[in-house]
């Protein structure tokens, strides 16, 4: 019986470059669960519908309004992870449409055989990546990159200077975090949706903060069973642009190392489709539609 994998994509444009992506990772034992932003017209959403290959075993689950570093992120990869494990896996790698596989399938499927953590995620403890100000204040998902929020922000910069501060809900004790990019067993999705449900006070809390989709993840899986067993790596490929928030795209000329690299994927690639098709030239893979 082959592995399952199911592939639970963050999307809110580019047809032609999700299709790519789908029909890159189609393979026996793959399904793929699509959330595309609610804030992306409707005729962009039927293009990329019409974009998944007819061979895809593809889910479009119901769409979210999504802003950049809001917790409506969380809440559309929470229900990508609702809606697999209905369908059951054993395990779901969560991609943007920006990501591309850099090994073949029968490479990512044997890998994922064999191994015995409980999930790859990027986790880094507060002396690595300190994040408090993005959860020691209030910061309202509706304000974000407003004026109304820049003031509060600022008022509450003095606030915290005077030793005035949000407190963790139990029964967490400290955060976690990292990309917001994982691969996750069944177990471990299971153990995540089951802290959600069991502790509401701590999506409540993290409702309120700044980017929780790079800490939310972490802190709830750490403060569970299976946080031990857990590979602090997130089996991601990328390159960071000097003082820019994103990392820079991959060209073609970057195929031979993306190739030699320990990763099983990599972002981001252009939508043109330039780098994804040396890619898979080099890697001599053909599309099946």
């Amino acid at each position: 019986m082959s592995l399952s994998v199911a592939y639970l994509i963050l999307a809110h444009g580019q047809p032609a470059q999700l299709g790519r992506l789908v029909a890159r990772l189609n393979a026996p034992g793959v399904r793929c669960y699509l959330h595309i932003d609610a804030r992306t017209d409707q005729a962009t959403f039927d293009a990329i519908k019409a974009a998944m290959p007819a061979t895809a075993a593809v889910t479009f689950i119901a769409r979210r309004p999504c802003r950049w570093g809001g917790f409506s992120l969380v809440d559309a990869t929470l229900d990508l992870v609702r809606a697999a494990l209905k369908d059951g896996f054993d395990w779901a790698q969560l991609l943007s449409g920006a990501d591309y596989p850099i090994k073949t399938t029968e490479h990512i499927s044997a890998w994922l055989t064999r191994a015995t953590a409980a999930g790859f995620i990027d986790l880094r403890a507060q002396d690595e990546f300190d994040v408090r100000y993005r959860w020691q204040a209030y910061f309202p998902e509706q304000l974000n990159g407003t004026r109304p929020g820049k003031v509060l922000q600022k008022l509450q910069r003095g606030l915290n200077r005077l030793g005035l501060r949000r407190s963790l809900p139990a029964p967490l004790t400290r955060v976690w975090a990292g990309s917001q990019w994982w691969c996750l067993s069944q177990s471990a999705c299971k153990a995540l949706i089951g802290f959600v449900d069991q502790h509401p006070q701590v999506p409540a809390f993290f409702r309120s903060t700044l980017v929780p989709d790079e800490m939310f993840v972490q802190t709830v899986l750490m403060a569970t069973a299976c946080g031990p067993e857990l590979a602090s790596h997130n089996l991601h490929q990328l390159r960071w642009q000097e003082n820019a928030w994103s990392p820079a795209e991959f060209t073609a000329a970057d195929v031979p190392q993306l190739i030699a690299s320990p990763a099983l994927f990599a972002r981001k690639f252009s939508p043109d489709g330039d780098a994804a098709a040396a890619l898979d030239a080099a890697l001599n893979i053909t599309h099946s539609v």
